[in-house]
């Protein structure tokens, strides 16, 4: 009989700890189902009802959108040889960058919650981060070089300035800008203002 009672004690622990691994689960999967949204309204929805107000076809919107995911600023020349207007490109491919990154900080987020090991090394981080203050403050400036970068480019730029912890706003919003000013460029060397010699 003693027996018996002890069980449901150990027992306890064990079904919290499931509950607990199954809500992390379930918010991890919430967090999965946000990332996906953000990037279809942000990147998608909003640049191809930009596109029906201004009475460009959906179709060339869509294929700029799918060059902004895979070439990434290069999409420039595919927007401006798709006949559509410099500025429109590069609003629309500004939405599919803000949309592409505010995804990429979700599921970052996501995996620091679920993996013990992710959240042991950005709690290490941190803690490095903080021995040097001006780097942690003014870190994320650094950010509106990378997307220029050909072996970095938009997506490690974000990447890193998760794993070095920086202010996410600070981040979006220099990553955002470093985005702007290189496809802008890449917009007049297309138009032909200016010239690239390789």
């Amino acid at each position: 009989m003693p027996a018996l009672q002890e069980r449901p004690e150990r027992d306890v622990p064990r079904r919290s700890d499931g509950a607990t691994g199954r809500s992390r689960v379930i918010d991890g999967i919430r967090r999965g189902f946000r990332a996906i949204a953000i990037a279809f309204v942000v990147a998608t929805l909003v640049p191809v009802v930009l596109g029906l107000l201004l009475s460009v076809p959906t179709g060339r919107v869509l294929s700029l959108i799918v060059a902004t995911l895979l070439l990434q600023a290069n999409a420039a020349f595919v927007g401006m040889g798709l006949g559509l207007h410099p500025v429109f490109v590069l609003v629309v491919m500004t939405f599919v960058e803000v949309g592409i990154v505010l995804s990429i900080y979700e599921i970052l987020d996501a995996f620091a919650e679920q993996s013990e090991r992710v959240k042991r090394f950005t709690k290490s981080t941190e803690a490095k981060m903080a021995r040097y203050p001006i780097l942690q403050r003014y870190g994320a400036v650094t950010l509106i070089v990378l997307p220029a970068l050909p072996v970095i480019g938009l997506y490690s730029s974000v990447v890193i300035g998760w794993l070095l912890r920086w202010d996410k706003l600070q981040s979006v919003f220099f990553v955002t800008l470093g985005w702007v000013l290189v496809t802008g460029f890449l917009l007049l060397v297309a138009l032909g203002i200016v010239r690239v010699v390789f």
